[in-house]
């Protein structure tokens, strides 16, 4: 069997720190190919010459259909998904995941099904729970998977969720030593038989079509998933729970996907957007009404002006209600 020669790495919320310090540890001579995806948004990132002088591998940003190379870091670009196909990095705009992209588990699925027990999945620092899901298609695909150590990560979020999927759960100054000891041994033989394989095989490839929002999205959702009451926060579609996975999973048919908790939590800024609105629109009606009032009053109407200062009132009211709701929550 074929050294595991290819390491994938999901990061966010102190990942900078992680990521100097990670590829510090490593020789040069390692040999496989590592790929990064840190949530960077659409922000511009230098993060590729940070990583070069941090270690003795060379990083760049990773571009639409070049071959991937051992002993290189390719990062993904700001606003853009990195994904494996073949023996080739695609660079893609695609639909966000988990309110990301680039984002983690998009990396991880498709080296899942491109390399198999050739991958190495890793996850570092970070919020939320993007790469969890990733990393258990790479744990199914016979891959080997790592999580940093939640109480030595910036933010534990993302390896205390991805914990479940971990072969390895590692400080990260003990990681570099487990890269080369991946990357130097055979990977052990997959304790599935080969229609088990073939059927996560083709759910994830599924998965990975209705990502790309493909004119068979929606059959291909019907095979790995169920419809939900609820509906996509970015596009109003009707969001489908994927099935085959230990995770509570969400996708529409446009290719935005959401675990349990990212999906939580754009719904908790749903509901805090709304409820300022609100709050916003009730300030004015009462600066309105105090403002007509006024006015009222200097024109000598009485019952306009008592009509006013009874909606200021109410208003003001509500908004003190308003606020100690948002307070509270």
């Amino acid at each position: 069997m074929a050294h595991r020669d290819f390491i994938a790495i999901g990061t966010s919320s102190g990942g900078v720190d992680a990521l100097q310090s990670l590829v510090s540890q490593l020789p040069p001579d390692l040999p496989a190919t590592l790929a990064i995806v840190m949530h960077v948004g659409a922000h511009a990132s230098i993060l590729p010459s940070l990583l070069t002088a941090a270690g003795p591998l060379p990083a760049t940003h990773a571009k639409d259909g070049e071959p991937y190379a051992p002993g290189r870091i390719y990062v993904a670009p700001p606003d853009l998904h990195m994904v494996v196909e073949g023996a080739q990095l695609r660079i893609v705009k695609g639909a966000k995941e988990n309110f990301a992209r680039p984002a983690i588990d998009p990396l991880l699925r498709s080296t899942a099904t491109e390399k198999g027990p050739r991958a190495v999945g890793v996850i570092l620092t970070g919020l939320l729970d993007d790469g969890a899901a990733g990393l258990e298609a790479i744990q199914a695909c016979g891959g080997a998977t790592i999580v940093q150590d939640p109480d030595d990560a910036f933010a534990g979020d993302m390896p205390l969720h991805a914990s479940p999927f971990a072969d390895d759960i590692l400080p990260l100054a003990a990681l570099g030593a487990r890269f080369v000891e991946l990357t130097r041994n055979e990977p052990g033989r997959v304790a599935r038989d080969d229609s088990a394989r073939r059927g996560i095989l083709e759910r994830l490839y599924a998965e990975q079509r209705a990502w790309h929002g493909s004119h068979a999205a929606v059959r291909d959702l019907t095979r790995i998933a169920e419809p939900s009451t609820f509906t996509c926060p970015e596009c109003s579609g009707a969001l489908w729970r994927l099935n085959g996975t230990r995770m509570v999973r969400y996708r529409c048919h446009t290719g935005h996907a959401y675990s349990s908790a990212s999906l939580t939590q754009g719904r908790s800024d749903d509901v805090e957007r709304t409820l300022m609105e609100t709050l916003r629109a009730l300030h004015e009606r009462e600066m309105m009404s105090r403002a007509l009032s006024e006015h009222f009053a200097g024109v000598g109407n009485v019952a306009a002006q008592q009509r006013e200062q009874d909606t200021a009132r109410r208003a003001a009211r509500a908004a003190g209600i308003l606020q100690a709701l948002i307070a509270d929550s």
